[in-house]
């Protein structure tokens, strides 16, 4: 009779957990450095950009030409052109170029970052035998007795091994930078002279129509004055008039030109129609002219 048992397990701990913290501290510590290279250069580019902008305008103002420093226009009683002097001298050249002084009005950094890490390991075996084996008899010998035989096997295997290893990471980065020229820095233009005539439009009285008590209409009077530089005033010329929204006649007729006082009366009117008309005060833009003379004012009746 024998006998055998043998049995053998074995397993092997997972490893250790997955952790990003480090891509993310080396993501971090990269933003933060890209940030402070691009703002330095930034500062750098806005300083060479400040000298190049005073450079330029320096040069500008030192180089002088023969240019016309001013032209005076001379316009005659009916608005028309009647002469015009220009006077000339050496001026700077900035004063026509204008040197641009540029800024960066807005630089934007955006990072997205990804870290992605797994791991795992295992490993398991498992083996196991058994076997047993046996004879006996009974009776009065071996020939004559009665006999028996027993044999028995097992046999058990397992192996189990996993190993999986993953790591993984990467970004995106974009910049907006926006660089244009600056408002606060312009240099001023020389001034224009203009001699001629003038149109002078003055407001006058406000009054409402009323029919049966009801509100019909409203209506305003407004001067319009044409003078000579001097303050003479300039008689028999037609003024031109436009208004935006509301209609509008001359006070004397169809038709009418500046008395001897240089002035010409004209009348706004509003109708106000309808069941439920808007009576409440409108604001409307009166503009006058006679050739290259013009004037606008607005009123509100």
């Amino acid at each position: 009779m024998a006998n055998e048992l043998i049995t053998s397990a074995g397993t092997r701990a997972l490893a250790a957990d997955a952790a990003v913290g480090d891509e993310i501290a080396q993501a971090g510590a990269g933003f933060g450095e890209l940030v402070e290279h691009t703002g330095a250069a930034v500062a750098a580019t806005q300083n060479l950009l400040n000298e190049t902008g005073s450079r330029t305008a320096t040069a500008l103002a030192e180089t002088l030409v023969d240019v016309i420093a001013v032209q005076e226009k001379v316009y005659r009683d009916d608005g028309t052109l009647d002469t015009s002097v220009a006077h000339t001298r050496q001026l700077p050249l900035i004063s026509f170029i204008d040197p641009v002084f540029y800024q960066w009005s807005s630089v934007r950094l955006q990072g997205r970052f990804y870290a992605q890490e797994f791991a795992a390991t295992s490993d398991t075996h498992t083996y196991s035998s058994s076997s047993s084996f046996g004879y006996g008899n009974a009776g009065f010998g071996i020939v004559f007795g009665v006999g028996y035989m027993d044999a028995r096997s097992s046999s058990t295997t397992t192996d189990i091994n996993t190993e999986v290893t993953r790591d993984s990471s990467w970004g995106q980065m974009r910049m907006n930078a926006l660089l244009e020229p600056r408002e606060d820095v312009t240099i001023p233009k020389p001034n224009q002279v203009i001699r001629g005539p003038r149109l002078t439009l003055i407001q006058g009285a406000i009054e409402d129509d009323i029919d049966g008590g009801t509100l019909v209409g409203r209506s305003m009077s407004m001067l319009i004055q044409y003078n000579r530089r001097n303050g003479d005033p300039i008689a028999n010329k037609a003024i031109s008039v436009e208004t935006n929204g509301v209609s509008w006649s001359f006070a004397g007729g169809p038709t009418a030109v500046t008395d001897a006082d240089g002035q010409v009366e004209i009348t706004l009117r509003r109708d106000f129609l309808g069941d439920e008309p808007d009576v409440s005060p409108g604001e409307f833009i009166v503009s006058a002219r006679i050739g290259l003379v013009q004037n606008s004012v607005g009123v509100t009746f």
